[in-house]
């Protein structure tokens, strides 16, 4: 319906309720915008009701708001929208609201999400809350076919497996060939928007050179490995570790049993010295690994064991899915090693390089993108000590192919560098890495 439409229906609101005039105009210029009822729909809806008009309007307002907007809706045979703005839940969350904003705030969230009308994140698309037109485009839709399911029956928020049937909507949405562009999805649209975001955010002109020499290849999953399992193993022998029922035995410090980090570094080479470790804090590798794990919830610790986690098990059980997520995965969690990691895996992509270069390439880059530390500019040792995260990361998982620096015997003379290069399973996890930061949710400035 047009927006002609829109003020006929007002006109007949307003001739039964002159008292609601202006309600009425507030809530039709609120809910169209001045383009038309096409634009209305539930999370539309309740996105006014929830959330705009208790955070603009007065509170002594909201009652002949809400009254208009039930009226308006009506009028324009949308009854199923009308009957959300005249219900409990819309009570519920305004009573909140006058309460206080971070109550109201808290209330509309929870009332939006039961309402079955908000995207889910799905395999396809993981939805940020920085948007670009596409984006928002993309979302828009989901919600409009999420509310046309619940408007017909087929999507009952709270029934059995709900969440699940809302996803396949969604997928539905996201996954289905467009018109225009030809070839493209929804999806697709979103995921060469935020590549195309990534790039423009570099501050340097090497690093937006190295973000498009590599844009083509973020725009799909990037192929597994051939033997996921393998790809991990280290993450997966520590899980499988603490799969039992009581998990596996920590010191009374909190660390790893020394039978278990003998076991570690004699399957995975984590030790180069005569006599053999006495605790997990002397295995770098190891300790790393545990934190990690940690940090990403997988396992937890109950007293003096090691439990795994349901996630754990879950990640266990698909290797495919844990290699996915330790791609995306840095040593320490850091943005700023966030960000070296992605200058690295760019450098490294471009073939072998020798350290040394590695921190010149670097260096500029990092400062361009307004990296410091506490005391003053960053330095090149800085940036040298930097680049050791991703690598031993990367090392614990075999996915680079080092060569060691040698030196003349007498005079410390070096005769060949310390140069880095990336194996076949490390193009992918980098390339994993890359398409994860480059193509997944926005929630802030991209280079920042």
């Amino acid at each position: 319906m047009s927006d002609e439409a829109v003020e006929r229906a007002l006109g007949r609101v307003v001739a039964r309720r002159p008292d609601l005039a202006l309600a009425a105009q507030v809530a039709a210029d609120g809910l169209t915008c001045g383009e038309g009822v096409g634009l209305v729909h539930q999370a539309v809806l309740q996105r006014f009701l929830w959330w705009r008009m208790p955070r603009d309007c007065p509170a002594r307002e909201w009652d002949d708001l809400v009254e208009s907007t039930g009226a308006l809706l009506h009028e324009l045979r949308l009854s199923h929208l009308a009957h959300v703005a005249r219900s409990a839940e819309t009570r519920r969350v305004l009573e909140a609201w006058r309460v206080g904003p971070f109550e109201g705030m808290a209330a509309f969230q929870e009332a939006h999400a039961r309402s079955g009308v908000e995207p889910p994140d799905t395999e396809l698309l993981e939805w940020g809350s920085v948007m670009g037109i596409d984006e928002a485009r993309a979302y828009d839709a989901v919600e409009r076919a999420l509310g046309d399911a619940v408007a017909a029956g087929e999507l009952v928020p709270g029934a059995a497996r709900w969440r699940t049937k809302a996803v396949a909507i969604s997928e539905a949405v996201l996954g289905r060939p467009l018109d225009l562009p030809p070839g493209q999805t929804l999806a697709s649209l979103v995921t060469t928007e935020r590549v195309a975001t990534w790039i423009e955010g570099a501050r340097h002109g090497t690093h937006r050179a190295w973000r498009s020499s590599v844009a083509n290849r973020l725009l799909h999953p990037v192929e597994l490995p051939p033997d996921p399992a393998r790809a991990v193993e280290p993450m997966r022998w520590l899980l499988a570790a603490a799969s039992g029922p009581d998990g596996t035995a920590l010191t009374q410090a909190g660390y790893l049993a020394r039978a278990t980090v003998l076991a570690a570094v004699e399957r995975f080479g984590w030790w180069d010295w005569h006599t053999p470790p006495h605790s997990e804090a002397e295995v770098a590798a190891l300790s790393t690994l545990r934190e990690v794990a940690s940090r990403l919830r997988l396992v937890r610790r109950r007293g003096r064991r090691l439990l795994l986690t349901a996630r754990g098990a879950t990640l266990l059980a698909r290797p495919e899915a844990l290699w996915a997520q330790l791609a995306r995965t840095t040593e320490d969690g850091s943005e700023f090693t966030a960000m070296v990691t992605e200058l690295v895996g760019l450098r490294l992509l471009a073939g072998r390089v020798e350290v040394r270069q590695l921190v010149a390439d670097l260096h500029p880059i990092l400062e361009a993108q307004g990296w410091s530390t506490p005391v003053g500019p960053i330095t090149a040792d800085h940036v040298l000590s930097a680049i050791y995260r991703p690598v031993r990361w990367w090392q614990l998982f075999d996915l680079l192919d080092e060569e060691e620096a040698t030196w003349e015997r007498g005079t410390a003379r070096e005769l060949t560098p310390h140069t880095v290069a990336l194996t076949a399973d490390g193009e992918r996890t980098v390339l994993a890495y890359l398409r994860a930061r480059a193509a997944g949710p926005r929630r802030r400035l991209w280079g920042d």
